[in-house]
């Protein structure tokens, strides 16, 4: 296919994706019909199909395009600091921001995603075995130079701090207040270093 069929077909692809988010959030994963997903795309019907053979899959590729590019600007943003405590509290304060840049999307993450435990157990699998190993990666290497307690497994310790943020997320989804997600950094890098045995200050601003 040439270049520019190529780039035009992944541009329309993003913005099926968009409005995927857009009309589940608003609606529901399960009351959404794919003719409102074309509608707020501005495609027909049946281009939806020329992308993604069921909804499920638009749900999967929602959620595979979101992690992605976390796993991305995550890596890229850890590679920057040597520390563990440093990488961790970016780690934590790179979650919020990017959950925190679109609300719409959040509501598909924290509260669509949550009502169907196939679809849960099939991304445990993948993406977010990423994650959790990013993750557990630093709080390893910390354990190891005596900057985290070492009594739990890093592995497990990982599943804890994204519990943690994933709650914070949760609620800010829900909550009626207008604040930024990425102001409960500071209070979240508090609480985690606490609970991991550090005793100075945070680091991060």
């Amino acid at each position: 296919m040439p270049p520019r069929k190529v780039k035009l077909r992944d541009e329309k692809r993003e913005t099926i994706l968009d409005g995927a988010v857009r009309v589940i959030a608003a609606k529901g994963f399960h009351r959404t019909r794919v003719s409102e997903v074309a509608k707020a795309a501005g495609v027909a019907d049946g281009t939806i199909y020329l992308y993604f053979e069921s909804k499920d899959e638009l749900l999967r590729a929602v959620y595979e395009r979101a992690m992605n590019r976390f796993l991305e600007r995550g890596l890229l943003a850890l590679a920057e600091a040597s520390d563990p405590r440093a990488q961790l509290e970016r780690f934590i304060q790179l979650h919020l921001e990017c959950v925190g840049e679109d609300r719409e999307l959040a509501a598909v993450f924290q509260v669509d995603l949550r009502k169907s435990i196939p679809f849960l157990q099939e991304l445990s699998l993948g993406l977010l075995q990423r994650y959790l190993d990013a993750l557990a990666t630093i709080l390893d290497r910390g354990q190891r130079k005596g900057s985290f307690l070492a009594d739990l497994p890093p592995r497990e310790l990982a599943k804890m701090v994204f519990g943690v943020l994933d709650e914070l997320a949760t609620n800010w989804v829900l909550s009626e207040r207008n604040y930024r997600l990425e102001s409960s950094a500071a209070d979240a890098i508090t609480f985690i270093t606490r609970a991991l045995g550090c005793s100075q200050p945070p680091r991060s601003n």
